[in-house]
This record gives structure tokens, sequence and C-alpha cells, in this order.
């Protein structure tokens, strides 16, 4: 599973925002603020969260099966071997 890199987050709402910005200084109607960019960053921001969220409780979820993982295969191991070992001896 790949996960995806804040730099690759961050220049991307970098460059939107530095086109809102461009944009705002070249065009003289008012009302062309490039809200459709803005939207988008919004929408982009909650996504981003939305990840960072659902990769904490993944990893949450590995460390909590890697954990019973273990502990269950500490607690069967010496039960195998003293299954085998009265195997040998019948």
């Amino acid at each position: 599973m790949q996960g995806i890199e804040p730099k690759f987050h961050n220049s991307l709402t970098e460059r939107m925002e530095y086109y809102r910005c461009l944009l705002k200084e070249t065009t003289d109607d008012p009302h062309a603020h490039g809200f459709d960019i803005i939207s988008h960053s919004s929408e982009l921001l909650e996504l981003y969260e939305d990840y960072l969220n659902n990769k904490k409780q993944l990893e949450k979820s590995i460390k909590n099966y890697k954990q019973y993982h273990n502990d269950l295969r500490k607690l069967l191991t010496p039960k195998l071997r003293e299954l085998k070992r009265r195997k040998k001896q019948k």
C-alpha cells in the first residue's frame, strides 16, 4: 500500500494558492477569485485529512494485529513443543 506523501499534497495546494493569488492580481473582475479552485482546494484538504485519519487507524490496526499475533504465537509455540514431545515418547 502506498501512502500520500505530504510533499506531494503540499506541492499542489501551494500551486493552487499561487494560482489564486495571480488570478487576483491580474484580473480586474472582482468576482474572478478562483472560487472553483478554492472549492477544489477545500475538497482536497478534506480528502487529505480523511486519508490521514484512515492512515492513523490503519497503523493502529496493524499494531494491534501484530501484538495479538505475537502473543498468540508465544502461547501456541510451547504447547506445540509439548505435544511434539509427547508424540515422540509414544
